[in-house]
């Protein structure tokens, strides 16, 4: 058995995918201990060669494996069910990591019997240049600890669900068949506290790890009313899968209610941020689509939007939405120079 499988979800990736692979290479523990596993989600430009050429050079490490398009949820799937190694890593092909940092999280997973173990994160631009965190990501709680998933996700688990922040062992995944929400947006958002449900220890550090590159083009900073509309529709599944889950939890007597009335509230907090995007999204269309987006809200039944742990200027953006949504909404539409 490996120690350690990385999965990489590969499309249109062929550009960054050298420098994403070398990093992942680059580390201080023996070759014969990683699995690189790389899923070409059927992409059309040279990935899945560029793939092969690395195998080619780490037969015994690299495993090359291609799919009809899924998305990288999809993709990621596909590698956890191929997956040999007794911890689980994900890195995205147009990111990379810090050289000679696995061995010490691989310690940390083994010494302290870990189920999973969070750490910390670089954001760099287009050519790998640092970029300044935004201020609630500089509010992100790295001090050394271990405590259950639930506990985690009741007390420490921040609004960024990123899936590459964290160690996993494999089996908590597999064995309880938790894979991935199909989608080409949110996917990790509800995906990550249903693993954390099932942890039973996880472990903190504040080691840089992970290098997370921002891309203009990609779809987060996508304005075209096509990928607006993406956006929300990815929102809207997202808001539905966090309610689902928060039913589930609320329904559970098997966990602590304090614990539980804490997680609840978690939910409720993703779920408000996801309505306020929404909602932030909806306004740049047009009229119409801020009535249809009312109406989904509605159906969700989210308002009134919860104000947990949120910054003061985001509090006084949901106490708006929730007493005059329509006026609020108008308000965005010419805070962005558009016209009704």
């Amino acid at each position: 058995m490996k120690r350690l499988s990385v999965i990489v979800p590969m499309y249109n990736s062929a550009e960054w995918l050298p420098k994403c692979l070398d990093s992942i290479l680059n580390q201080d523990i023996a070759e014969s201990d990683l699995e690189i596993i790389c899923i070409n989600d059927g992409s059309p430009d040279d990935s899945e060669q560029v793939a092969k050429r690395y195998q080619a050079g780490h037969p015994d490490s690299i495993v090359v494996l291609t799919q009809e398009n899924q998305g990288p949820s999809g993709a990621r799937n596909n590698g956890m069910r191929h997956a040999t190694g007794k911890y689980l890593y994900f890195v995205d092909p147009d990111d990379y990591v810090e050289p000679n940092v696995f061995g010490g999280l691989l310690q940390k997973m083994e010494g302290q019997q870990l189920d999973m173990l969070r750490f910390n994160y670089n954001i760099v631009d287009e050519n790998y240049h640092p970029v300044k965190k935004r201020d609630f990501e500089l509010q992100f709680d790295y001090s050394p600890c271990v405590m259950s998933g639930a506990e985690f996700l009741a007390d420490r688990l921040d609004i960024a669900c990123n899936i590459w922040r964290y160690f996993y062992r494999t089996d908590i995944i597999v064995k309880n068949q938790i894979w991935c929400f199909t989608g080409d947006y949110f996917d990790d958002t509800p995906w990550l506290p249903l693993v954390l449900m099932k942890a039973e220890r996880i472990g903190i550090c504040d080691t840089v790890v992970y290098n997370y590159q921002e891309r203009s083009d990609s779809l987060v900073k996508a304005t075209n009313p096509n990928a607006v509309k993406r956006k929300n529709d990815g929102y809207l599944l997202l808001m539905r899968l966090l309610q689902e889950e928060k039913h589930n939890i609320h329904s559970d007597t098997n966990i602590d209610s304090v614990l539980r009335d804490k997680i609840v509230m978690w939910y409720n907090m993703m779920i408000s941020h996801a309505s306020l995007s929404y909602l932030t999204n909806a306004a740049v269309l047009g009229t119409q689509p801020i009535r249809c987006s009312f109406n989904e809200l509605r159906k969700l039944n989210v308002f009134p939007l919860s104000q947990y742990k949120t910054s003061a200027k985001n509090k006084r953006k949901i106490w708006m939405f929730n007493h005059f949504p329509v006026l609020m909404m108008r308000v965005m539409r010419l805070k962005n120079g558009l016209k009704h």
